[in-house]
Formats: structure tokens, sequence, C-alpha cells
């Protein structure tokens, strides 16, 4: 199993008051504009899933459980069930036709661990073993109703949405605020977010700390005046000013040069900078806003951060987790991060089976940053098709598998041309069944059966002429190849013809095991076809005699 797969977000993952597991459905490959869903499991016994309209509100009672259903084609109408069994929580595939895979892993029935991979089809859910909730939060909640109040503060988690709740809170306020959290995690973003939502009319300046010189760093900041010193031919503002009535955003403040701490602690007390070579103050009016990637109440107690510049900066602080520990947003993330680079996701091909499980089990140690830039260069090299696992960064594709082991002859107990006429008719089927035209066809011949029945009932009782009985029959045949062409015109304007993918022989050894049940299938529905045939055959005989 990925490690990522095991990794714990920072919601507690452990027994604890008001903890309860939770489902979370993070997204359908083929259908990005499906939103995220995140499903309580506290007080349920059991949940079935299987294809349908995705519902809003209350899901439906299913035997002493509750039914989830996914707009997803590749998933039976019932497909897999949760069950609740002595505490624990077991995944079992419900007859499914393309099978149930945990972790990437082909199940029949396993018991489910925190952080399982689940994939139903071309869904894919998350499953937690313990998360709090709120109180008054509802049991089930989607991604497409989240209300952010700012850009960067959309989230399925709980505790983050509590943060994102505070931050909010205080947004219109000059308190000051430090985000915490690693390289890549947002801080910027979240940064913005409170800047828009503090209505202030200033700027919103940017500060990279780490870049300040430790020579110049009083000028950088708090600027200078004309003559103040060689090469000072103009007065300049410097970013402090810049930032008047607005948010001065000081990013990696850690790196803030020692002699710069001082000086930026008595503007944050006396709402004052000195320009270098100025007689007195300028007053200025800023909220501040800083970022760090490590404990600054640790680097307070080494002295090596000014403990009176912390206690000026310390009127809140949020914690960004990393994207490992906040699963449960990709799909929002990756929704989002497409709508950015290529539109509306909901006319884009996506991603495939490989490249969907490689982006929810990827560790992402350079976090959201990484994702964007993956995403971004995947979308241009994948142009209109889906995007596939060899689209994407090298380091997410994984190790290729040696020559030496991939398998060179076919399954064992089959014949090399047995194992390839049954790959190809299991191609075809499956190519098939995934098609409307095949159902639309099958429903056409239900009731083009009843019309021609009730139309004989009719021509019959009338004393029509017997003529007419024999356009109504030509009429219902003709409609055939019509009624295929509209079904795969709607395949195709809907979400774009889309090959199935051959079986591999690791593949065709998992469904050869059900082969012999499927040649039964077959060879029934041929019988009823042909008993179909044989009795209007001889209804059409006795009408005609």
């Amino acid at each position: 199993m990925p490690l990522a797969s095991r990794t714990l977000s920072r919601e507690i993952a452990s027994v604890a008051d008001g903890a309860a597991p939770h489902l979370f459905l993070t997204l359908v490959r083929d259908r990005l504009a499906v939103p995220s869903i995140r499903l309580s499991l506290r007080g349920i016994d059991a949940v079935s899933i299987g294809r349908g309209d995705l519902q809003r509100g209350q899901l439906a009672q299913s035997g002493d459980g509750i039914s989830l259903t996914v707009p997803d084609d590749r998933m039976s109408v019932a497909h897999a069930t949760l069950r609740r069994v002595m505490g624990s929580w077991i995944l079992a595939d419900a007859g499914s036709r393309n099978g149930t895979l945990l972790n990437g892993r082909r199940i029949e029935r396993e018991v489910l661990g925190d952080g399982d991979l689940i994939e139903l089809g071309h869904s894919f859910f998350l499953f937690r073993s313990a998360i709090v909730l709120p109180a008054g939060a509802g049991a089930v909640r989607y991604s497409d109703e989240l209300r952010p109040a700012a850009p960067g503060f959309e989230t399925l988690l709980p505790s983050l949405a509590l943060d994102f709740g505070r931050a909010q809170a205080v947004a219109r306020s000059s308190i000051a605020v430090v985000i915490r959290g690693e390289t890549g995690t947002g801080k910027e973003v979240v940064a913005s977010g409170l800047h828009a939502l503090s209505g202030r009319p200033g700027r919103f300046v940017a500060v990279n700390c780490g870049a300040l010189s430790p020579s110049l760093v009083h000028s950088q900041l708090f600027g200078h005046c004309k003559g103040a010193f060689s090469g000072a031919t103009d007065d300049a503002r410097g970013l402090v000013r810049d930032a008047d009535g607005g948010t001065l955003f000081l990013d990696a403040v850690e790196e803030l040069p020692a002699a710069a701490q001082p000086l930026l602690s008595r503007v944050l007390e006396q709402a004052e900078v000195w320009p270098v070579g100025s007689t007195q103050p300028v007053s200025v009016d800023l909220r501040v806003i800083a970022a760090t990637q490590q404990d600054l109440e640790a680097l307070a107690t080494k002295q090596q951060f000014r403990s009176d510049l912390l206690a000026r900066l310390s009127g809140l602080t949020l914690a960004l987790p990393p994207l490992r520990e906040r699963r449960e947003d990709l799909g929002l993330l990756i929704r989002a991060l497409v709508k950015r680079h290529a539109g509306d996701p909901a006319t884009h091909p996506a991603l495939t089976c490989d490249a969907a499980r490689a982006l929810l089990s990827h560790p992402w140690p350079r976090n959201v940053r990484e994702l964007d830039r993956g995403l971004q260069a995947a979308l241009v090299l994948a142009g209109r098709e889906p995007i596939g696992l060899s689209h994407l960064p090298a380091n997410l594709q994984g190790s290729p598998v040696a020559p030496a082991q991939v398998p060179v002859g076919p399954p064992e107990g089959l014949q090399p041309t047995q194992t390839s006429a049954a790959m190809k008719m299991q191609h075809f089927i499956d190519e098939l069944w995934r098609r409307h035209v095949v159902r639309v066809l099958v429903a056409y011949s239900v009731a083009l059966f009843g019309a021609l029945q009730g139309a004989d009932v009719i021509v019959t009782r009338l004393s029509l002429p017997p003529r007419w009985m024999t356009w109504i029959v030509a009429a219902g045949l003709a409609g055939f190849p019509a009624a295929g062409v509209l079904a795969w015109v709607f395949d195709w304007t809907r979400q774009g013809i889309v090959r199935t993918p051959a079986l591999s022989g690791a593949q065709h050894t998992t469904h050869a095991r059900g082969q012999r049940g499927r040649r039964r299938t077959i060879a029934l529905a041929g019988w009823i076809l042909f008993l179909i045939a044989v009795a209007g055959a001889i209804w059409w005989r006795t009408r005609h005699t």
C-alpha cells in the first residue's frame, strides 16, 4: 500500500468525543464537474453505493442503511456496500461489472483502514475512520454548495473550515495574522484572501524577507529621502509605505534580517516609519500578515527571532496543513486548477484511472504548488485527450516494470489463440456495454414488440386492410438504425467517444474466473432471442393464412 494512502490528516483520527467515520467522494475521473462529497457515517450501519443521479439533501434509505448514488456510467447500479461489523467497517463488492478496488488492488471483501482509497468504476472515494464535526454540521456536504468567503478558503475538512472561519472573523480588523505551513501550501493565497475580505483600500504588498539585503534593508522597507546617501537621486517610499492603507505580507518572516526586526517592531507599535535621511516620522496605516515555515516560538526561545516582534505579530495564527494531510480536498483542488488552466471542467476529457489513482496516492512533498505545476503541464501535453499517466511528472508515474518482469506468455491454463480471442471478445463486450447504443436498441426492441401486439389488436378490431400491419412493421424496423444513430450521437455529445482500453494479461486472468458465467448468460440471451424470433415468425404466418 502506498505510504500516502495511510497518511493521516490533522483531523483527530483516534477515539475521541464527537469523532465519527466519514466517506469522501473525491472525484469522478471522467466527470470532473461532479462535486466532491463528505458523508458522515455516524449512526449508520450500512451504505449502498451504485450508479444513479446525484442526490441532494437527505440520502435515500436502503434496508438498514442509506443509498449513495453517483453519476458514473462505469459503476453498476448496485456496485459495493460498506457495512459496520463489530466496530469495523467492511467494504464488499456487490457483484459489480467492473469490480471494486482498494488502494489499487481488486478485492471482494476487506476491512477498511483510515485513509484507504476506494475505486468504484471511475469514482474514487476516501475512507476516514474518525473525524470530528462541529456542532450543527450536516451529515452530507457537497463541494459545489460551499460558499468560501475568499479564494483559497474552500475545504471539506471541518477543522480547516473552522480556521478559515476564524480568519474571516478578524479580516476587517487590524489584528496581525501569522500563517504557518510548509512551502507550497497556499500561504500567500490565504493572505491575499484576507486582504480582499478586509475591505482596505490600499494595496496588497508581498515582501520576500529572504531576498532583503541586510545592508539595504532599512531603505528597502522604509524608503529614503533624496540625497540621503550616494546614489539616492530621488525620494523612495519603501515597501512599508507602499502598503499604506492596505496589507503588508511578510513571506518567510523567519528570514527577516536581524537589523530590520527591531525597526519593524517599532513600526507595528507606533504605526510610523523613519525613511533614511528623514528628520521626522511618516505615519502609516497598514495590516501585517506574516508567513513562516518554522515555529517562531521555538526560534524566539533560541534567540533567533526577536520576542517583541513575535509578540506584535501574534494576533491570530493559522496553520495550513500540507497537501498529504488534506487528501479529502484533492478533488476540489484538482477541479479548481483544471478550471483555472483549461476552463470549465465539464468540457474537459479529464483523467484516466491510472492518472487519477496516481494523483490521489502521491505524497505531494511540495504541496499545492507541485499539484498546480504538474496539472498545468499535463493539460498542455494531453491536449484534448484524457490526462494519462504518461502526461504527469515522472515522480508520479512510478517505477516502470522491468522487461524480465513482463509476462510474455498467456495466462496459466489458456492457449495463446484462446487468450487472444477471449480478450478481444471481452473488450468488445465492455465497449458495447458502456455505450448507450446497446441499451437503447434493447429497450427499442422490447417497446417495438409490445407496440406490434397492440397494433395487431387495433388493426383486427377496426377491420383495417392487412397491408396496414405490414407498413407498421416496416416503420418499426426502420426505426432501429435511427435509434442507434441517436444513441451514438448522445454518447458523443455528452462526454465524447473514449475507447475502452484492452484488457492486459493480468486483468484477463482476473476476469477468466467469471468467463463461464458470462458464456452462460450470452447463451441464455441467444436462446431468448431465438424463441422470440420463432414466436414472431409463427404469429406472422398465422396472421397471413
